[in-house]
Order: structure tokens, then C-alpha cells, then sequence
């Protein structure tokens, strides 16, 4: 038994007791590997650069049909009539409405994991009077 708090001054007074109380956030982990296998898809990465890719090859081919078509507009000595509605048209079926259609579900779904973690409570009484 801790007789030091029946020899200081503050024996027989209240001491409130102390709680603390710890908390971890909860982790979730997601394993989508098995959906992509399934359905023959590429991982996040590969598509992105894979896009990327795609994007400068498009911007590049866009620079050039503008340059041809600033050309075009140009050499009046070519006697080509209605030069601005045959650009127009060209535009349009170049760039025109697309339609596609995708209908694909996974025979895995993905693997989720939760980890919770149970709260650290600390409950110190800090004075009392003795027995």
C-alpha cells in the first residue's frame, strides 16, 4: 500500500481520476488483381501510360490535318470550290458521334480487408483514502 498520500497535505481531498483513451484509425485494403484477371483488363498504370500514349498520337495527327487544312485554304491557285464546307464535312466524320457499348461483370468481385482496432483505455485512480 502507497502511504505517501496519507502523509502530504492534500489527504482527504478529492483527486478526480484520470482517463485517457487511445484510438487507431481503422486500415482498408482492396485487392481488385483478381478482377482484372477475370476480365483480361489492364492494371491502372499500364492503361494511363497506354492513354497517355494514345493522346499525343491523336494531338499530334490533329496538329497536322489543321496544317492541311490551313494548306488547303491557302492555295486559292487550286481552284477547289467550297474549300471551308469540305474542311467542315471532313471535320465532322472525323470527329463525329461514336457509340460503344460495354457490358462486362467479373466472376470475382474484389477482395476487401478490414482491420479495426480495438480503443486503449487507461482508467488511473489517482487518490483515495486508505483502508
Amino acid at each position: 500500500m502507497d502511504f505517501s498520500a496519507v502523509t502530504s497535505g492534500s489527504w482527504g481531498q478529492y483527486i478526480p481520476a484520470e482517463l485517457t483513451i487511445k484510438t487507431e484509425s481503422a486500415e482498408l485494403e482492396t485487392d481488385m488483381s483478381g478482377v482484372y484477371d477475370d476480365m483480361d483488363l489492364k492494371r491502372p498504370y499500364s492503361l494511363m501510360k497506354e492513354f497517355n500514349q494514345k493522346t499525343q498520337a491523336e494531338l499530334l495527327e490533329l496538329i497536322a490535318a489543321k496544317a492541311r487544312e490551313g494548306d488547303r485554304m491557302a492555295n486559292i491557285a487550286s481552284g477547289e470550290k467550297n474549300v471551308f464546307g469540305a474542311i467542315a464535312h471532313e471535320r465532322y466524320m472525323r470527329s463525329g458521334q461514336k457509340e460503344l457499348n460495354v457490358g462486362l461483370v467479373p466472376h470475382q468481385g474484389v477482395i476487401i480487408d478490414f482491420r479495426i482496432h480495438p480503443p486503449e483505455i487507461n482508467f488511473e485512480v489517482r487518490g483515495g483514502l486508505p483502508k
